[in-house]
């Protein structure tokens, strides 16, 4: 079994976690980020609580019909998700 040895485990890939795996890698320490589902990059905001309420409410008040909604939503986390992503990526590969 191959084992690695990391300063930090950040579990939750959240806004906290993400920020603190950033400063910590600033700080040339070693940073491990978990999350448990690669549908949570970004955390609860991103994909199920802040930003998709947002993106409906807006949907709502320009009058878009449910299908539109929804379909400019997943499109707006799922660019968010990739956007997490690669920034994560990047936070590794420093």
């Amino acid at each position: 079994m191959d084992t690695q040895q990391f300063d930090a485990l950040i579990i939750g890939f959240g806004k906290a976690g993400k920020t603190l795996a950033v400063a910590l890698a600033n700080a040339e320490k070693k940073v491990a980020l978990v999350e448990r589902s690669p549908k949570m990059y970004g955390g609860t905001c991103i994909n199920i609580a802040c930003i998709p309420t947002k993106v409906l409410v807006n949907a709502a008040e320009h009058h878009q019909s449910f299908d539109e909604a929804m379909a400019h939503k997943t499109t707006v986390v799922a660019r968010l998700n990739e956007k997490n992503y690669h920034d994560a990526f990047w936070i590794v590969k420093r």
